[in-house]
C-alpha cells in the first residue's frame, strides 16, 4: 500500500484522488505522504546556498508554470504541495521570483485584464455586494475587494466609514426583525396588536432557557430563530404586564 501511495503521489495525484484510486483512508495517505515531504525538508536542510539555487533550477519548467498558475488562482501552499509534490521552500522561491508574495491578501502581483476590472466595478455598482459580484463572475471575493471595496473605503474618512458601517448594521437588524416578526405570525399573541412592528417584542416563556437577548444581535437568522422559538411575541403593553405580574 505504501509503495502504491507514494507512486501515485509522485505522479502528482492529490490526497483525495489517491483515496478514490486505492480505496483507503485519507489519514493513511497523509501519513505516508508526510514521510515523503519530510525527506524533501531534510534535503533542503543539508544543502548549501549555492546548491539551493541549483536545487530550484532542477524543477521542471511545467511545474514552475503550474505553481504560478495555482498561486494566481489563490491556492494555498499546502494545496500546491499536494498538487505538484514540490516542497514549501521550492514553492516559496517560485512565488518570490514571480512577484506573488507581496500583498498576499489580494493575490500578490496578479492583475486582471482592464476589461474584467471594468466589469467588476460595473457589476458592483449595480449589486452593491462583493459576495454577489464574486459569485456572479466566479472569482475570489478578495479580488473584488481589491478593485472595488478598498477604493470605496479610501474615499471615506474614518468617521464617515464608521457611520456608514453603523447604518448598515442598523439596516440589517431591521430586516431581521421583520423576518422574525413574520415568522412568529406578525401580531401580539395576547391582544392581537399588529400596527407597528417596533412595538412588537419577544418574551421568553421560561427565563432559565434564555441564552441571549434577541434585540441588538447581528447574528444569522437561523441562530436568532432558535432563540425566538423559546418566546412568545407580544406588544410593548402586554410585555410590560407580563413582567409586572410575573406571568
Amino acid at each position: 500500500m505504501k509503495e502504491e501511495i507514494l507512486k501515485l503521489r509522485k505522479k502528482g495525484y492529490t490526497y483525495n484522488q489517491i483515496v478514490d484510486e486505492l480505496n483507503c483512508s485519507k489519514s493513511t495517505v497523509s501519513y505516508h505522504c508526510s514521510k515523503l515531504n519530510d525527506n524533501m525538508v531534510k534535503i533542503k536542510a543539508n544543502i548549501s546556498k549555492k546548491e539551493k539555487k541549483s536545487f530550484l533550477l532542477d524543477i521542471e519548467q511545467n511545474k514552475i508554470k503550474k505553481v504560478v498558475e495555482l498561486r494566481q488562482n489563490r491556492k494555498s501552499y499546502d494545496e500546491i504541495i499536494e498538487i505538484t509534490n514540490l516542497n514549501k521552500y521550492q514553492i516559496s522561491k517560485i512565488c518570490r521570483e514571480n512577484d506573488l508574495i507581496k500583498n498576499r491578501k489580494f493575490g500578490g502581483g496578479f492583475e486582471y485584464p482592464v476589461e474584467i476590472v471594468k466589469e467588476i466595478k460595473e457589476l458592483y455598482s449595480e449589486l452593491k455586494s462583493t459576495r454577489k459580484v464574486a459569485k456572479k463572475l466566479d472569482i475570489s471575493r478578495y479580488y473584488v475587494m481589491k478593485y472595488v471595496e478598498i477604493i470605496k473605503r479610501k474615499k471615506l474618512s474614518k468617521e464617515e466609514y464608521k457611520k456608514s458601517k453603523s447604518k448598515n448594521v442598523i439596516s440589517w437588524r431591521k430586516r431581521k426583525k421583520i423576518e422574525l416578526v413574520e415568522y412568529k405570525g406578525g401580531k401580539c399573541e395576547k391582544c392581537g396588536y399588529d400596527k407597528c412592528i417596533h412595538a412588537l417584542e419577544f418574551h421568553h416563556k421560561d427565563p432559565s432557557e434564555k441564552d441571549f437577548t434577541i434585540s441588538g444581535k447581528s447574528w444569522s437568522f437561523e441562530r436568532l430563530k432558535k432563540e425566538v422559538d423559546k418566546c412568545i411575541m407580544v406588544c410593548s403593553n402586554c410585555h410590560k404586564e407580563l413582567h409586572h405580574f410575573k406571568i
